[in-house]
């Protein structure tokens, strides 16, 4: 089996078009589940010494909770990614076709523009910061997998990356 997502999710109609679209319906699985069932299926496949494949993205806390790497896809080709979601199609299985991996998206820290008037500061701090996926990623650990209090998890972060705050 293969876990592909959470039921409702759009990502999750993807990875069911590219399971089909990969040639691995012969031999997977693809299994539609709330993302906490993912996170003990992986669990019980490492405990068990047995390999389990599932879709994830980074920034995802799973990256610090197990030791596990991500598979890589053929690169992104708009040629070979036509997705067509049940909302907009009822024969969107049939009319998509996902060959590729999924072009990069770029996700962006975003605040409101009174916050120049109300905090000069801080906007001015936000136009220079910047956080890799692998800082976000050990957030959700530290906060959803950890139970750490938000404030002192930014406060831990600050202590150890005093040289990408202060640049």
């Amino acid at each position: 089996e293969m876990w592909i997502g959470a039921p409702g999710w759009a990502s999750a109609n993807v990875n069911e078009v590219k399971v089909r679209d990969y040639d691995l319906l012969s031999f997977i699985e693809p299994i539609r589940a709330e993302e906490s069932v993912k996170t003990a299926r992986v669990k019980d496949s490492i405990a068990k010494d047995e390999g389990y494949a599932f879709y994830c993205y980074k920034p995802h806390a799973i990256w610090y909770m197990f030791d596990v790497y991500m598979l890589s896809d053929p690169a992104y080709d708009p040629a070979k990614y036509t997705m067509v979601q049940p909302s907009d199609s009822p024969d969107w299985y049939e009319e998509s076709n996902v060959a590729t991996k999924d072009a990069l998206k770029n996700v962006q820290i975003a605040w409101s523009k009174s916050l120049y008037d109300r905090s000069p500061a801080i906007a001015e701090f936000f136009e220079r910061f910047s956080l890799t996926a692998d800082d976000v990623s050990g957030f959700a650990f530290e906060i959803s997998g950890n139970g750490k209090d938000p404030a002192d998890v930014a406060k831990e972060w600050i202590a150890a990356n005093s040289d990408r705050v202060d640049s």
